[in-house]
Formats: C-alpha cells, structure tokens, sequence
C-alpha cells in the first residue's frame, strides 16, 4: 500500500509534514509592471483611521525599508481617508489638511519616491468620503470632479487611487449609473496616468445584494482591484473575518486574472490603534494564507515598529508571497467533512489551503487528484513548518476555524 500523510493540527498551531523549494519569490513580480500582479504595500486605515498624519504616514515608509518589507515586495505607501481638507480650494481642486500634512501632499509623495516606495491617495465617488471630507462627485452626474482630480492626482505623483462609495449621491442612483461614475473615473484617471493602479470598492455597495457578482464583472473590466468583502471588524473572530472573506471570492475566480484582482481587504497583523484586532500569530499566518490563496492584493495596515520579529517573518514569507503573486486565484474547491480544499495549480504542482469551516476539530480525507495531482505520489511543502514527506494521499484535521497551506509537486 502507498502511503497517506496525516495532517494534523494543535488548537492554536498546525503541525503539517511537507516540504519542498520553490521558485526564488519575485520572480513573477519582477517581470510584471505596477498592478498586473496583486499589488502589495501599506494602508494607513485600520492602525490611524481619520488621524493619520504626514510624520506618521512617513514612520511607516521608513520601516517598511528598514524591516525589509518593501525588499519582500511591500513597495506602496497608501494614504487612506482623512488627508483632506474640509472643503476645496477656490478653484474647485482637492487640498490637504495642513495640519496634519504641514508640507503637502505633493511633498509627502516625493518623499515616499525617494525611499523606492510607490504612492497611493484615497477619494470617494459621491459627494463626500466616509469621514465626511469633499468627495469627487457632483450633485448631479453631470457635475463631478472626476477629471479635475484625477489630474490633481497625477499632477502630485500619485502612483495608485482607492476610490471608496460612502454616499452623496446624486437622486436616482442605480447599479448602472454608479458602475458608469465609477468607469468614468477609472478612464480619467488613466487619461492623465496610464500607468495608474485604479481600486475601487463598487462591489462592496452591492454586498449581499443579487447584484453582486454583477458589480464584480463590471469592476473587473475597467478596474485593477476592487473589494470583494466586507470591512474587518473587531466585533468578528478571526476566523470568522478569515472564512467568511474566503467564501464571498471562492466563486470569482474568473474575474481575477493579470492587472485584475479580487481584494479581500487588508492584513492586520500587531493590534492596530483605530481598530484593534489583536489576533494570534497563527490567525495571521491564517490570514496570508488565505489571502495568498487567492491572490488577493497584500496591504498591512498596522503599525509596522511594534510587530514582532515572528510577525514581520510571517509577512516576508517568500513562499507565501509566491504564491499570491503567482498570477492565478484559486479556481476549484473540494470540501471533505467539515475540511475544505482551496487548489491552484502553482510552480509544476498545487498550493493547496485546507480550511476548517466547521465549529470543531474536523477531519478531512483527500486523494491527489482532488487536490490537483495526477500521479499516485506526491512531494509536498508546508509552507509555515518547512518539513517534508512523500505520500498518496492526505487525511486532513484541523481546530475549528483553522487553516493550512501546503505545496504539492508530483513524483514520477
């Protein structure tokens, strides 16, 4: 008889034996230009919320060189609500807070550049952000600032615009006009930078609406990335956050493709100030698991000084990394009990996430041709335990909640 690997996993932390190398990470990434890749990088939303200032803003930057995270592939800096001033300028431009931002935007921008970071700002498409600040619509839909700010955006050297949907808008708004506001900008964006990384969060209006996967669609035709779950609460575990994220992309994998990403929203590592997840190492690996899985886009949005040596290992995992920007989001998932196998074909074999979707410890059995291989042995890599085995086939247990990524290659 050939032999079966025994998955296993502690309460907290999974023990699984597989090992194999991979392809040196970046190389994908390397070859890509700016956005045909799941973009990677930092958001100040969730550690500053509407506080973030231009010292803060620039703390970050320099660890994120400092800790080598832009060396692994964090390499954009964005700027989320909060930056802007109460009103707009007489002329009818966008202007920054200048207390918070005493040297401007443009300035902060150039200062990001100079570290070999990209830079990324955020607007809304209504009359106003969720934070209450000027927004980039009209009344009307004949009145936006669409043009006029995209070639502010450009004119200060912006690199990437997340454009969220907080309200303000115009009377009568449907589905169909605010896919149409949202393409527009899109196209006056690139107009001004062809060059630009477009993020919006259209779907994310539609959630839990049976217009949904139609937001998506439209998003994936004119937009680089676009939000396919909910904002991340503290009110929510975190493996409710990680699974419930996970099962609203299963299905939009063929919406992801080059230039064109599925974003699951951000990683939260440390305990972030404005919003303060506080989860385990093992959630977080959970959480870049997932993510990877689905070559969701790879924004931290913490403070990155106060993460721990094993927390900043777990986001440079450079086998985590390759696998997200692999260039491919999972397509095919095989459930066994409670067990639920995430596969896509990754450097001449699979990765494979295992998740348990159920509320206990839950068991799982697996044949290699569920899990995307075609011959009767496989090698395979736990990509958090580095250890190795050669086996047929994969019983699977896991703690409620819990996941496991591993990478299979074929024998013979």
């Amino acid at each position: 008889m050939r032999k079966r690997v025994a998955l296993t996993a502690a309460p907290l932390v999974a023990a699984v034996m597989l090992a194999m190398s991979l392809a040196a990470p970046g190389t994908h990434a390397e070859a890509a230009s700016f956005g045909q890749l799941p973009v990677m990088g930092y958001n100040t939303w969730y550690q500053f919320g509407a506080g973030v200032t231009e010292s803060a803003v620039l703390k970050q930057a320099d660890y994120l060189v400092s800790s080598g995270l832009a060396a692994a592939g964090y390499d954009t800096v964005n700027l989320d609500d909060g930056w802007l001033a109460s009103s707009r300028a007489s002329d009818g431009s966008l202007t920054w807070n200048t207390t918070k931002f005493p040297h401007g935007i443009p300035w902060l921008a150039s200062q990001i550049h100079a570290l070999g970071l990209k830079f990324g700002i955020y607007e809304a498409i209504g009359t106003r952000t969720c934070q209450g600040l000027p927004g980039s619509g009209g009344t009307t839909a004949s009145d936006s600032h669409y043009a006029q700010d995209a070639a502010t955006f450009a004119g200060w050297g912006v690199d990437f615009v997340k454009i969220d949907e907080c309200g303000g808008l115009p009377s009568g708004t449907t589905l169909s006009s605010l896919t149409t506001a949202f393409e527009q900008y899109g196209a006056d964006l690139r107009a001004d930078n062809p060059n630009v990384v477009y993020s919006e969060e259209l779907p994310i209006y539609e959630l839990g609406q049976s217009s949904f996967t139609q937001a998506v669609e439209s998003s994936s035709t004119f937009a680089n990335m676009w939000r396919v779950a909910a904002d991340e609460s503290t009110a929510d575990t975190a493996s409710d956050t990680i699974l419930s994220h996970l099962a609203a992309d299963l299905h939009l994998h063929a919406m992801a493709g080059p230039g064109h990403w599925n974003d699951l929203d951000m990683l939260v590592p440390g305990t972030p100030a404005a919003h303060p997840f506080d989860w385990s190492l093992a959630d977080e690996e959970s959480q870049l698991s997932v993510w990877a899985e689905e070559a969701s886009p790879l924004l931290i949005s913490t403070d990155l000084t106060t993460l721990t040596t094993a927390e900043l290992a777990a986001l440079k995992n450079p086998d985590i990394i390759a696998i997200d920007q692999s260039g491919s989001q999972a397509p095919t998932a095989v459930t066994s009990g409670h067990i639920e196998a995430v596969v896509k074909s990754f450097d001449g074999g699979t990765a494979v996430l295992f998740a348990n979707l159920g509320t206990g410890t839950g068991t799982g059995t697996f044949t290699l041709s569920q899990l995307g291989i075609s011959t009767p042995e496989a090698t395979g890599y736990n990509v958090w335990k580095n250890e190795t085995t050669t086996f047929s086939g994969a019983d699977v247990t896991l703690g409620a909640g819990q996941t496991e990524t591993l990478v299979l290659k074929p024998v013979g």
